[in-house]
């Protein structure tokens, strides 16, 4: 009986150490239970980036269990080829910043696109890599300086004598009394006629 049992033992700590690691293979097979991919915010996007400094990139990233890693993708336009860059977590928030220097920012400009991953291997992209955003280098102040140049030549076009109803009134009147005058001299019916389009300009 003693025998028995002791054959028992041995076999069962023999079967149990051959499918020891088809077991354990078996449950690392098994399939995640967070199949939910990070968001990605950028509240703040800026679109230009003056010569010779720094562009600053900050995202917020935020998922359902834990974020494992945020890279950014980036390249000069015009160019193939992305080089890559690990976005830092800024302390006790969900916002991951990285900043392109500025001897990596050639004219026109730099193009980029973000990808967050979690723990669990799920991933989101910002952007693409076939459709990034871009950010289009600058002269210092050149913002500031095309938008006052706008509003004043929207002011200009404003005042504009070719904005006024009467000027167009007037040369209407003047171009038909001249055609009428010609016509006059020679006493017969006239030989052509003229048409003038005076439309008012929308103001």
């Amino acid at each position: 009986m003693k025998k028995l049992l002791r054959q028992s033992v041995v076999l069962f700590v023999c079967y149990s150490m051959a499918f020891a690691p088809l077991l354990s293979a078996g449950s690392l097979s098994l399939p995640s239970s967070d199949l939910v991919a990070p968001k990605i915010t950028q509240p703040k996007y800026i679109d230009t980036v003056e010569k010779n400094k720094d562009h600053k990139i900050t995202v917020t990233v935020k998922d359902n269990v834990g974020v494992k890693q945020v890279v950014l993708y980036y390249r000069v336009i015009g160019t193939e080829a992305y080089k890559t860059q690990n976005m830092q977590n800024i302390a006790k928030t969900d916002d991951y910043s990285a900043t392109i220097k500025s001897d990596k920012i050639k004219p026109p400009g730099v193009e980029y696109y973000v990808q967050a991953m979690d723990h669990a291997g799920n991933t989101l992209l910002h952007g693409y890599s076939f459709s990034p955003l871009s950010v289009k280098t600058v002269s210092a102040g050149a913002v500031v300086a095309a938008s006052d140049s706008s509003q004043k030549s929207s002011e200009d076009d404003d005042d504009s004598i070719f904005s006024n109803k009467w000027f167009w009134i007037g040369l209407g009147v003047v171009v038909v009394g001249a055609a009428a005058g010609g016509g006059g001299g020679g006493g017969g019916e006239p030989t052509a006629t003229l048409t003038v389009n005076t439309d008012e300009p929308i103001q």
